[in-house]
């Protein structure tokens, strides 16, 4: 919760890191996606780890090689600061779309939390680890709004 102005800014500044993140993934922009971390960032996932920044701009790739379309909506974030920046929660519902091999349109959604530590550099603040944990999952049909 901020306390003070500077609290406020870091927390908006870190929420829009994250919905940058969710949107490059969501665009297939691997040049987004990198840009929201340090040069030595990782992101910690169920599917591997990915560090720096050649690995991370690789993301958006691999995820549009998987599925149809995604969609990441960024939920609430708690973040605190702490010595050499920040760390904190971020929640996110992450929908893929793709089908199966009978043609059905299906959805794999993923409830998530991003176990995140951000750091301030003379660009702003980046991601420095970003761990994938897996609430929930579910799998259903959906409707293709293409069709």
């Amino acid at each position: 919760m901020a306390d003070n102005q500077a609290d406020l800014l870091m927390e908006v500044a870190l929420r829009r890191v994250s919905e940058r993140y969710a949107y490059a993934v969501d665009t297939g922009d691997g040049d987004l996606l990198a840009a929201q971390f340090t040069a030595d960032g990782a992101v910690i996932a169920p599917r591997g780890t990915f560090e720096g920044l050649a690995q991370l701009r690789g993301i958006p790739a691999m995820v549009a090689g998987r599925y149809l379309k995604t969609f990441h909506a960024v939920l609430n974030q708690a973040v605190r600061p702490v010595e050499g920046g920040a760390e904190g929660e971020t929640y996110c519902i992450a929908r893929h779309y793709f089908r199966d091999p009978a043609g059905r349109y299906l959805c794999y959604e993923m409830t998530i939390r991003y176990q995140d530590r951000f750091v301030r550099t003379p660009d702003g603040w980046r991601v420095a680890r970003r761990e994938l944990v897996v609430v929930g999952t579910h799998t259903y049909e959906a409707q293709d709004a293409a069709s």
